[in-house]
Protein backbone atom coordinates (compact mmCIF):
# COMPACT_ATOMS: atom_id res chain seq x y z
CA UNK A 1 0.00 0.00 0.00
CA UNK A 2 1.63 3.65 -1.10
CA UNK A 3 2.12 5.93 1.89
CA UNK A 4 0.28 8.88 0.83
CA UNK A 5 1.51 11.17 3.39
CA UNK A 6 5.32 10.34 2.02
CA UNK A 7 3.74 10.99 -1.60
CA UNK A 8 2.02 14.19 -0.03
CA UNK A 9 5.39 15.23 1.22
CA UNK A 10 7.23 14.38 -1.99
CA UNK A 11 4.76 16.67 -4.14
CA UNK A 12 4.89 19.52 -1.60
CA UNK A 13 8.75 19.70 -1.47
CA UNK A 14 9.27 19.31 -5.03
CA UNK A 15 6.26 22.72 -5.87
CA UNK A 16 8.25 24.31 -3.07
CA UNK A 17 11.28 24.11 -5.22
CA UNK A 18 9.51 24.93 -8.25
CA UNK A 19 7.73 28.00 -7.21
CA UNK A 20 10.97 29.06 -5.79
CA UNK A 21 12.42 28.92 -8.81
CA UNK A 22 9.67 30.21 -11.48
CA UNK A 23 9.53 33.54 -10.29
CA UNK A 24 6.66 35.54 -11.00
CA UNK A 25 5.17 32.67 -12.90
CA UNK A 26 5.04 30.93 -9.41
CA UNK A 27 3.43 33.68 -7.88
CA UNK A 28 0.60 34.26 -10.77
CA UNK A 29 -0.40 30.50 -10.21
CA UNK A 30 -0.18 30.61 -6.41
CA UNK A 31 -2.38 33.85 -6.76
CA UNK A 32 -4.48 32.06 -8.38
CA UNK A 33 -5.17 29.01 -6.74
CA UNK A 34 -5.68 30.96 -3.43
CA UNK A 35 -8.38 33.01 -5.38
CA UNK A 36 -9.87 30.08 -7.02
CA UNK A 37 -10.52 28.03 -3.94
CA UNK A 38 -11.11 30.87 -1.41
CA UNK A 39 -14.69 30.85 -0.45
CA UNK A 40 -17.47 32.52 -2.56
CA UNK A 41 -20.69 31.22 -3.64
CA UNK A 42 -19.48 28.06 -3.67
CA UNK A 43 -17.61 27.29 -0.25
CA UNK A 44 -13.69 26.05 -0.43
CA UNK A 45 -14.89 22.53 0.83
CA UNK A 46 -16.72 22.19 -2.65
CA UNK A 47 -13.83 23.62 -4.59
CA UNK A 48 -11.42 21.02 -3.25
CA UNK A 49 -14.10 18.61 -4.09
CA UNK A 50 -14.35 20.00 -7.37
CA UNK A 51 -10.61 20.40 -7.68
CA UNK A 52 -10.11 16.18 -6.55
CA UNK A 53 -13.15 15.20 -9.23
CA UNK A 54 -10.62 17.32 -12.17
CA UNK A 55 -7.54 15.82 -11.25
CA UNK A 56 -8.85 12.30 -10.76
CA UNK A 57 -10.12 12.86 -14.40
CA UNK A 58 -6.96 14.10 -15.76
CA UNK A 59 -4.97 11.45 -13.91
CA UNK A 60 -2.49 13.69 -11.74
CA UNK A 61 -1.52 11.87 -8.80
CA UNK A 62 -0.05 14.40 -7.47
CA UNK A 63 -2.65 16.70 -7.63
CA UNK A 64 -5.14 13.58 -6.20
CA UNK A 65 -2.98 13.40 -3.07
CA UNK A 66 -2.62 17.60 -2.40
CA UNK A 67 -6.31 17.59 -3.21
CA UNK A 68 -8.06 14.74 -1.30
CA UNK A 69 -5.86 16.08 1.80
CA UNK A 70 -7.16 19.51 1.25
CA UNK A 71 -10.61 17.99 0.77
CA UNK A 72 -10.75 16.07 4.22
CA UNK A 73 -9.00 18.88 6.10
CA UNK A 74 -11.86 21.04 4.88
CA UNK A 75 -14.72 18.75 6.07
CA UNK A 76 -15.11 16.73 3.74
CA UNK A 77 -16.79 13.14 3.97
CA UNK A 78 -15.68 9.65 2.93
CA UNK A 79 -18.97 9.57 1.56
CA UNK A 80 -18.59 13.18 -0.23
CA UNK A 81 -15.04 12.33 -1.90
CA UNK A 82 -16.78 8.92 -2.97
CA UNK A 83 -19.62 11.35 -4.88
CA UNK A 84 -17.21 13.05 -6.05
CA UNK A 85 -15.24 9.94 -7.59
CA UNK A 86 -18.39 8.81 -9.01
CA UNK A 87 -18.60 11.95 -11.05
CA UNK A 88 -14.91 11.88 -12.39
CA UNK A 89 -15.55 8.38 -13.41
CA UNK A 90 -18.43 9.54 -15.66
CA UNK A 91 -16.26 12.13 -17.22
CA UNK A 92 -13.19 10.38 -17.69
CA UNK A 93 -13.95 6.77 -18.32
CA UNK A 94 -11.88 3.55 -17.39
CA UNK A 95 -9.00 5.23 -16.54
CA UNK A 96 -10.74 7.36 -14.10
CA UNK A 97 -11.22 3.88 -12.12
CA UNK A 98 -7.95 3.42 -11.03
CA UNK A 99 -7.24 6.83 -10.28
CA UNK A 100 -10.41 7.14 -7.84
CA UNK A 101 -9.62 4.03 -6.32
CA UNK A 102 -6.31 5.85 -5.94
CA UNK A 103 -8.32 9.07 -4.21
CA UNK A 104 -10.02 6.65 -2.42
CA UNK A 105 -7.43 4.78 -0.59
CA UNK A 106 -5.68 7.85 -0.15
CA UNK A 107 -8.46 9.37 1.60
CA UNK A 108 -9.38 6.22 3.61
CA UNK A 109 -5.81 6.36 4.63
CA UNK A 110 -5.97 10.22 5.74
CA UNK A 111 -9.04 9.66 7.68
CA UNK A 112 -7.86 6.67 9.91
CA UNK A 113 -5.06 9.03 10.85
CA UNK A 114 -7.60 11.36 11.77
CA UNK A 115 -8.97 8.15 14.61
Amino acid sequence: MADYNEELSEVIDNNRNLFKSTGSTGKAFLNLHSEAVKDGVLDSKTKALQALGIAIALRCEGCIVQHTKGAIKLGATRDEIIETINVAIMMGGGPATVYGGKALACADQYLEKQK
